[in-house]
């Protein structure tokens, strides 16, 4: 007599990406410019952005603001609540007709009882938003203004970049007032570098977007 094999479960990694596990929420419709939370509300929950783009800012006692991130499509933001952070500390904001999905942490918790593999797995989302964090501090202190600049350039056509012809993308309208509170200076000196790539052939910009050759740009880094 044939004996039958024990079905085994499969294996699921401690390191997967926490949306194979947290269960879908029905997502908060946010319109562009729209505050998500304010770095003086409550750190209670984790988010996801579903469509549109978040910007995550820290807004000085003096009140300036330096851009610390632009979340795209299936981006967790506000892990602060994991790190045990009562207050937010930062302002999230929608750039643009955005959704976003919300857990708990109490929502949270009550998974993580049912699904072990949650917690590393959310601990991944932590430590790679740390080594982001690192490598920027690095960005500020070694790279030039302009270097800085083609960096978030990059960053923005990765993240955001639609295809145009040939090699080019095409990114989202992003002001130079916000590139320079991304990149550290002031909108003078982000105008000044622009018009400087856009007359070198590196980019074209309006009020439309950006446009640009990722490879020419990224060589642009080591001339």
């Amino acid at each position: 007599m044939a004996v039958g094999l024990m079905q085994v479960p499969p294996v699921v990694s401690l390191w997967d990406d926490p949306l194979a596990v947290l269960p879908r929420r029905k997502p908060q419709q946010f319109h562009k410019d729209q505050t998500v939370f304010a770095p003086e509300d409550a750190a209670e929950s984790l988010f996801l952005v579903v469509d549109g783009v978040i910007k995550l800012s820290r807004i000085s006692d003096s009140g300036r603001e330096t851009v610390l991130d632009f979340c795209s499509r299936d981006t967790f933001f506000g892990e602060s609540s994991l790190a045990g952070a009562s207050r937010r500390g930062q302002l999230a904001v929608a750039l643009e007709d955005s959704a976003v999905m919300e857990w708990t942490l109490a929502d949270l918790e009550q998974i993580m009882r049912r699904h072990g593999e949650l917690a590393p797995s959310l601990l991944r989302v932590l430590a790679r938003r740390s080594t982001d964090a690192d490598s920027r501090i690095e960005s500020l202190a070694i790279d030039q203004i302009s270097q800085r600049l083609v960096k978030v350039l990059l960053l923005l056509g990765e993240r955001f970049g639609e295809q145009k012809d040939g090699a080019m993308v095409h990114v989202l309208p992003v002001t130079h007032e916000m590139l320079s509170k991304y990149v550290g200076t002031s909108r003078e000196i982000i105008t000044q570098h622009m018009s400087q790539m856009r007359r070198k052939g590196l980019l074209r910009y309006s009020r439309s977007g950006i446009e640009f050759d990722p490879a020419k740009l990224r060589d642009s880094l080591s001339n």
